[in-house]
């Protein structure tokens, strides 16, 4: 069973988003982190993995688990959101990609919050 057949639509839209924005903070601002910056580089890398990771944990379980990965996914947008403040700060990255980056990143945390908000609802 794919994520095609086994979710909704907006469900689809954000694995979609999500894959966008790794592979846009991938080719547009990873590469450009100098190495004294090592650590932000591993780190902005690292979360834009576990939002994958917790996007599919959420797909596959129900109720409070489901919340719990929802939730952690939040955390790990306000860490991209942080990172990417500091590589702004650092002037590690172009300032324009990252701030498209972090419009990216915007759309994926309304659709997570949305699905949230819809989780409540059903309780």
């Amino acid at each position: 069973m794919t994520i095609i057949e086994s979710s909704s639509k907006k469900v689809f839209n954000l694995y979609n988003k999500i894959l966008d924005y790794n592979n846009y903070i991938r080719t547009n601002i990873l590469s450009s982190i100098p190495t004294v910056h090592r650590d932000l580089r591993i780190h902005l890398a690292d979360e834009g993995y576990n939002l994958t990771k917790q996007m599919f944990h959420a797909i596959y379980t129900k109720g409070n688990v489901r919340m719990k990965y929802l939730i952690e996914m939040e955390v790990s947008i306000s860490m991209i959101d942080m990172l990417s403040t500091i590589i702004v700060n650092f002037n590690c990255a172009p300032k324009s990609k990252v701030i498209s980056s972090i419009k990216k990143l915007e759309e994926i945390k309304n659709i997570t919050y949305a699905w949230i908000i819809n989780e409540e609802k059903k309780k």
